[in-house]
C-alpha cells in the first residue's frame, strides 16, 4: 500500500455513525501522492480532464485523503479497491469491490475544500446520506443572514454569534450537499436547533429530520450531517382467530373420525398383508423367560 503524506491526517472525533479526517492540502506539495497508486483507471482519466492546478489539486488531495482513511479504517485492502464516482446529481459515493463476495458495494460519502484544507467522510451502513462543510470564520454572513438564518434557527448561548452564523451557514451548506440540491433547498427554509454543546437536528421544508455535530478546528468551523436510519418496521401481528360456530366444530370433528378410520384401516391392511401372517396366524408370541 502506498504511503499517506505525513503531517497533514487529522481523524475527528466521534459524535456519530460516520468517520471523518481533515487533510491539508500543502503537504501534497511537500510530498505528492503519485495517482497511479491511489487512482482506479477511471479516476486517473477524470483527473487528466481536469484543467486547472487548484482544482486538479483539490480533487487529487480528497481522494487520498479519504481513500487513506478506507485502509486504515479496514473496508479496503488498496487504496485501487476504493473508486469515488458522482451521482447525476453530483453527489459523491464511494464504489469498494469486496473480495470476499466478489461484488461491489456503495457507501455514502461527502468531500469538502477550504483553503488550505480538505474534509472527507463516509458512513459505514449502506443505504444512507451524509454531507460535510469546512467554513473559515467571516464577518461577512452577518450580512448574509436574511438570506441564509431561519426563525427556527436556534444556538444554545456562548456570546459568540459570529461564530453561530458561521456554524449555522456550514450545517445548512453540509444539508444541500446530502440532499445534493445546492441553494435551491432553500437555506431558510432550513431550521438548526443546537440540542447539546455540538450536536444539532436539522429539519429540511418537508419536516425531514437529520443529525449533525460540528466542531472548531482552528478558524475553521467543521460540520458533519447525516441522515438517522429508518426505524425498523414492527413484525406485524397475528390476526386473531375467530372462534368457530357450532356446525364447523361438528363438521371438524366428522373430518377427524374419518380420518382415523381410514389410518385404522390402512394398518390393519398392512398387517394381514405381512409375510408370514397367513402361515402362523398372527403375530408370534413372546417367549417366557426361564
Amino acid at each position: 500500500m502506498p504511503e499517506a503524506p505525513r503531517q497533514i491526517r487529522t481523524i475527528l472525533p466521534g459524535g456519530g455513525p460516520f468517520r471523518a479526517v481533515l487533510w491539508s492540502q500543502a503537504a501534497l506539495d511537500e510530498e505528492p501522492a503519485a495517482p497511479e497508486a491511489w487512482l482506479a483507471p477511471e479516476e486517473r482519466a477524470e483527473l487528466e480532464g481536469l484543467s486547472q492546478e487548484k482544482r486538479r489539486r483539490e480533487w487529487l488531495a480528497a481522494r487520498v485523503a479519504l481513500k487513506d482513511l478506507l485502509v486504515r479504517d479496514g473496508v479496503v485492502r488498496r487504496p485501487s479497491d476504493a473508486i469515488v464516482r458522482k451521482s447525476p446529481l453530483g453527489a459523491p459515493r464511494i464504489v469498494v469491490w469486496e473480495p470476499d463476495t466478489y461484488r461491489y458495494a456503495e457507501l455514502a460519502c461527502a468531500i469538502s475544500h477550504c483553503e488550505p484544507f480538505v474534509l472527507c467522510a463516509y458512513l459505514p451502513g449502506r443505504g444512507a446520506r451524509i454531507g460535510v462543510d469546512v467554513e473559515r470564520r467571516t464577518w461577512r454572513l452577518a450580512h448574509l443572514g436574511r438570506k441564509f438564518l431561519s426563525p427556527g434557527d436556534r444556538m444554545l448561548e456562548k456570546d459568540d454569534p459570529n461564530g453561530d452564523e458561521t456554524v449555522l451557514w456550514s450545517f445548512k451548506e453540509s444539508l444541500s450537499k446530502l440532499l445534493g440540491t445546492g441553494w435551491s433547498c432553500g437555506f431558510r427554509t432550513i431550521s438548526c436547533v443546537e440540542t447539546a454543546p455540538g450536536s444539532c437536528t436539522l429539519t429540511d421544508a418537508a419536516d425531514n429530520r437529520y443529525e449533525g455535530v460540528y466542531l472548531w478546528f482552528g478558524q475553521h468551523a467543521i460540520t458533519v450531517v447525516w441522515e438517522p436510519p429508518a426505524p425498523a418496521a414492527a413484525p406485524a401481528a397475528a390476526a386473531p382467530r375467530e372462534p368457530r360456530s357450532w356446525p364447523e366444530r361438528a363438521a371438524r370433528a366428522r373430518r377427524l373420525r374419518a380420518l382415523r378410520r381410514e389410518r385404522r384401516a390402512a394398518r390393519g391392511a398392512a398387517a394381514a398383508a405381512a409375510p408370514g401372517a397367513a402361515e402362523d396366524g398372527g403375530a408370534p408370541e413372546a417367549e417366557e423367560a426361564p
